[in-house]
This record gives structure tokens, C-alpha cells and sequence, in this order.
């Protein structure tokens, strides 16, 4: 019975993993012809999938997880508007967003020794305040959101960077893959925003929506290899 319901759980996460990748092609699509209203209709449904399977393969249903993505959730929707309220409200989701993402990071590798998370840190902050400090055209009122942006994005490259270093678990390649496309797809907006910004927007949009929605199934991935990992330790200890 439990090699029946395990198959059947391994067959309902493969089936919502595929809805969520045909949700993706969907978005693609819209960015490249730039269907505001399919965007508006589908993107929302990409976070509330990865949500969804979060819940039906976690052994710890961890709020934070939810809290984390319900916040990314209300961001995605609020940088879709034109408004500068809600695009305000997006700056400051995405950062609050970006600090649990690192909080959590650091939850669940049980880190402990910051140094090598300060040192991993350094490279980023520098390549990201070069890259600002040569922008000559910045837009009006984005100088210091973006130097928030820069540092949080560098602190969690840092954790990521660190991790992968100096612990041994096997949760190393999705959290790396994580690490890797979220950085990429922070970088792409931000050359998008300060430098190419002429260009029209199908240019980067739908690279970007790629990005963002295998950065965080890379993400789900992590945390619930994390938890599995975690919990085979407590069994395994007398």
C-alpha cells in the first residue's frame, strides 16, 4: 500500500510539474507577443503550482515556505501594473521576499559560521556596484531600491556560494541551480533596466520568465530534498 500511494504521489507531482512547464510556455508566449491580459491570467498560476506541490510532497509543510512564495506571489501581480503605487508595493515585496529566501536558506543548512558567507559575499556586491556605478542612466527613484536589490541579491549568492563549499549534504545541486538561475535572472533585469533599456522589452521578458520559473522549481526542489535529508538524520540518530 504505502509502494502504491508512493507511486501515485511520484505520478500527481510529475502530472502538476508538466501543468506548471505548459503554464510556462503559456507566459513565454504571452511575453513574446506581449498579451498583457494572459500574463495577468497565468503568471499568478505559476507560483500557486509550485505552492500547490510544495504542499502535496512536504513532510513539514513549513510556513515560512508558504509566507515566502505567498509574498513573491502579490509581487509578481503588482510589477504586472503600470501604477507607480504598485510598483512601489513590488520594490518592497521583492525585497522582504528576497530577505526570507535568505532566512530560510540559512534555516535549513542549520549555518552557523557567517565568515565564509561575508567573504562569498564580496564578489557580488563588487560586480553588482560596478555595473551600477557605470549606469548613466538609472531611472528616477530607482538609484537606492537597486542598491537594496544589489545587496540582498549578493547576500544570497553569498549563502548559496558558501554553501556549496563548505557543506557536504545532497542538496547541493538544486540549491547551486537555484543559486545560479535567480542570479542570472537578477542580472539579465538589471542590464535590462540601466543599460539596455531601449530595447524592446520581448528582448528579455521571456528569457526572464524561463529564468523565474525554474529558478524557483529549482528552489522547491531544494527545500523539499532538504527536509527528506533532514528528517533521514533524526531517524538515523539513537
Amino acid at each position: 500500500m504505502q509502494l502504491k500511494n508512493s507511486k501515485f504521489g511520484s505520478l500527481k507531482e510529475s502530472g502538476i510539474s508538466l501543468l506548471l512547464f505548459s503554464f510556462v510556455f503559456l507566459e513565454v508566449s504571452a511575453e513574446l507577443f506581449s498579451f498583457k491580459v494572459i500574463l495577468f491570467a497565468f503568471r499568478p498560476f505559476v507560483i500557486i503550482l509550485i505552492m500547490y506541490l510544495y504542499w502535496i510532497t512536504s513532510i513539514e509543510r513549513s510556513v515560512l515556505f508558504f509566507t515566502t512564495l505567498f509574498i513573491l506571489l502579490l509581487t509578481s501581480i503588482f510589477i504586472l501594473s503600470e501604477s507607480f503605487v504598485f510598483l512601489m508595493l513590488g520594490l518592497i515585496g521583492i525585497a522582504i521576499h528576497r530577505l526570507l529566501l535568505i532566512l530560510y536558506s540559512i534555516k535549513l543548512n542549520k549555518i552557523k559560521d557567517f565568515v565564509p558567507i561575508l567573504i562569498a559575499v564580496i564578489p557580488f556586491v563588487f560586480v553588482f556596484s560596478y555595473l551600477l556605478s557605470i549606469s548613466n542612466e538609472i531611472p528616477k527613484g530607482s538609484y537606492y531600491p537597486l542598491v537594496v536589490q544589489n545587496i540582498l541579491v549578493s547576500i544570497l549568492a553569498g549563502v548559496i556560494l558558501s554553501n556549496y563549499f563548505m557543506n557536504e549534504n545532497n542538496n547541493k545541486p538544486w540549491l547551486s541551480i537555484f543559486g545560479l538561475l535567480s542570479t542570472g535572472l537578477y542580472f539579465i533585469v538589471f542590464i535590462e533596466k540601466c543599460f539596455l533599456y531601449n530595447l524592446p522589452p520581448t528582448y528579455f521578458r521571456p528569457l526572464g520568465m524561463i529564468l523565474f520559473a525554474t529558478s524557483y522549481y529549482a528552489f522547491y526542489k531544494f527545500v523539499i530534498d532538504t527536509e527528506r535529508l533532514n528528517a533521514d538524520l533524526l531517524e538515523s540518530t539513537p
